[in-house]
């Protein structure tokens, strides 16, 4: 089973992804803060599938955490999502998006149908494996 960990602050969003996800047979770990976040990826031996954090969270950014994550796991699959389109980001939050690179990442503005995270999921799962197939 592929393991998501969803990063979001508003917990009524945070559920219904993770229902939504449970649903399509996604193991779902959950977090509203970053060290939240940390905590669930250490606890399931620091391996998921797939990182889908929202960009502007009250501690840690959802991009400074993909950065951080793909330190334990270079290939990780990621996936922001935002209330704002990228021109009204925070400076930190665009450069960190160049600094992650375009492997891998995708981004979804809020709200988006659930069919849209569904298809973005399933395009970034492939890459993920091939990525960490050819590095291994």
């Amino acid at each position: 089973m592929r393991t998501v960990l969803l990063l979001d602050d508003e917990a009524s969003l945070l559920t219904l992804l993770s229902r939504y996800l449970a649903r399509q047979g996604y193991s779902v770990l959950q977090a509203t803060m970053a060290e939240e976040a940390i905590e669930r990826f250490i606890d399931n031996g620091r391996r998921i599938d797939l990182l889908i954090a929202d960009v502007t969270l009250p501690d840690v950014s959802g991009v400074q955490m993909a950065l951080l994550l793909r330190q334990e796991i270079p290939h990780l699959g990621v996936i922001l999502t935002s209330g704002y389109p990228l021109s009204a980001w925070r400076d930190r939050d665009a450069n960190d998006l160049v600094r992650l690179g375009t492997e891998a990442v995708e981004v979804l503005l809020k709200p988006f149908p659930s069919r849209v995270l569904l298809s973005t999921i399933e395009s970034l799962m492939p890459k993920c494996s091939t990525l960490r197939a050819a590095v291994s």
